[in-house]
């Protein structure tokens, strides 16, 4: 988790969607290309197994404005993670777009 700690930007201090309930947390990440990722640890989906993280892609267009997108190289806007090493990689993935 450290090595992207300084990529982490505070908005979604006022979340109402419940990430952060039961010990969730629920971190946005702004990388230095404009691309980001809304992570989330045991995201609320029918089925989910109580651990794992939930990586929604992003691209900014300022510092608090952003989109979700599918780039083509990730084929996809959603990245599922079954433990921190796979959401690290893909947030390394997003940072190196």
């Amino acid at each position: 988790m450290p090595e992207f700690d300084e990529f982490i930007v505070d908005l979604n201090a006022d979340c109402v969607c419940g990430c952060m309930d039961a010990g969730r947390f629920h971190k946005i990440y702004h990388f230095p290309n404009d691309y980001g990722a809304s992570v989330v640890n045991n995201p609320k989906k029918a089925g989910f197994s109580g651990e794992g993280y939930r990586a929604l892609v992003l691209k900014f267009s300022s510092y608090s404005d952003f989109m979700i997108i599918a780039p083509p190289q990730l084929g996809a806007s959603v990245i599922e993670c079954n433990d921190w090493n796979e959401a690290a990689a893909a947030l390394k993935r997003i940072k190196d777009l």
